[in-house]
């Protein structure tokens, strides 16, 4: 699962309090804003130095009465953001190419020179930069950060930070739903499913044996959620607290000033895009909803890519098209017409057999899914009473 923000906050890091069984993180707001400003200022001051200068001077420099705890947050948060930015130098080959011919037995100022002339650079600037490409010695160039951007990561980190300390939680969302379950059963999140109703979702999670390293993948679901029209995670976490630990329940809900991740992109692939555009133009009476709600499939899940609805009959088809780039992955996808009688599976020409030709509800497709078809295809006996 790709990284959103900055991943999540390190334990010594996380700023919480404990009030009636409940942990309530220490959330960055609109009040932080005057030393977050001077913050940056020192930040944008700092370019063309690496980010091992910045880290050091304000390790020396005196905390700000303003901020508290929260400076700690704010200097880690800015430091990954404008490490994710920072010029990398393209040394790596070369140092591994020295310390190859160190290895050897080549004397290192020879390795050097060698290498050196082989690349074409002046050999004491080949040595001031051997390690140029590691993290803290990376030189600074960005300087578009803003306070808001700076609170929103810095609250999305530490609220992973503290999901990852959870033991079990339960997810309660509605709209948007479908990409929180979809990513989830992705990467092996292990949501169990309660209840669930077209776009609503009610589930438990549990660490179980895995300990953190289910809750990472947990926490790396919220940049999820602000995405949904209504969430609530109410995560258990046992959190180090002086001598001991302090267990307590984390609620998050919406309007928590989380970093929402990347906007879900709204197709797959081309051939849905165009399957989509097509369709809406030749059959402005019937509705295409993109990524329907979820099939349960045994223990698992499987996700339609689309349900074509008509309103004035109320009649409603799922419709997969696969792609089947994994062609182990046939299988399953013939499976699902067990499951849901009013599917239409659109497979590639090539991987049809004969009979699977006869079948209504298998149409086989080229280099697009030919939209006529389809709607010719659920107008058919097989799908007229489909509601």
């Amino acid at each position: 699962m790709s990284t959103v923000g900055v991943g999540p906050l390190p334990t010594n890091l996380l700023q919480w309090t404990f009030a009636d069984g409940e942990l309530v993180p220490g959330w960055l707001s609109d009040r932080d804003r005057p030393w977050l400003r001077e913050l940056l200022g020192e930040a944008r001051a700092a370019v063309g130095t690496s980010i091992g200068a910045l880290r050091q001077r304000w390790q020396r420099s005196a905390p700000d009465p303003r901020a508290g705890r929260a400076a700690a947050i704010a200097r880690y948060v800015v430091l990954e953001l404008l490490r994710a930015t920072a010029t990398v130098p393209p040394v790596s080959t070369r140092r591994q190419r020295v310390f190859l011919a160190v290895g050897a037995g080549q004397p290192r100022e020879q390795a050097v020179a060698a290498v050196a002339t082989e690349d074409g650079i002046a050999a004491d600037r080949l040595v001031a930069e051997l390690y140029a490409d590691l993290p803290d010695e990376r030189l600074i160039t960005r300087t578009d950060l803003d306070a808001s951007r700076v609170i929103l990561t810095a609250n999305l980190a530490l609220a992973q930070g503290l999901v990852r300390h959870a033991t079990r939680a339960r997810l309660r969302s509605s709209g948007g739903s479908r990409a929180v379950l979809k990513t989830a059963w992705l990467h092996g999140a292990d949501l169990r499913v309660r209840r669930s109703r077209r776009d609503e979702l009610d589930c438990d999670w549990s660490a179980g044996d895995r300990g953190p390293a289910a809750a990472r993948r947990l926490a790396a679901l919220l940049p999820l959620l602000p995405w949904t029209r209504e969430f609530e995670l109410r995560a258990v976490c046992t959190l180090p607290a002086g001598p001991g630990d302090r267990t307590g329940v984390l609620v998050l809900s919406t309007g928590d000033p989380l970093l929402p991740g990347p906007e879900p992109v709204p197709f797959d692939s081309r051939l849905e895009r165009d399957f989509a555009a097509a369709f809406t133009a030749m059959a402005p009476d019937w509705q295409v909803v993109r990524e329907p709600w979820p099939l349960q499939v045994g223990a698992g899940l499987a996700f339609p890519d689309f349900e074509l609805c008509h309103p004035a009959t109320g009649r409603r088809v799922l419709l997969e098209i696969a792609g089947l780039r994994d062609k182990a992955a046939l299988p399953a996808k013939l499976a699902l017409l067990d499951r849901a009688p009013t599917l239409l599976l659109c497979l590639p020409r090539s991987a049809i057999t004969t009979e699977q030709l006869a079948d209504p509800r298998i149409m086989p497709f080229g280099r697009r899914v030919d939209a006529a078809a389809v709607l010719a295809r659920i107008d058919g006996v097989a799908y007229r009473d489909s509601r």
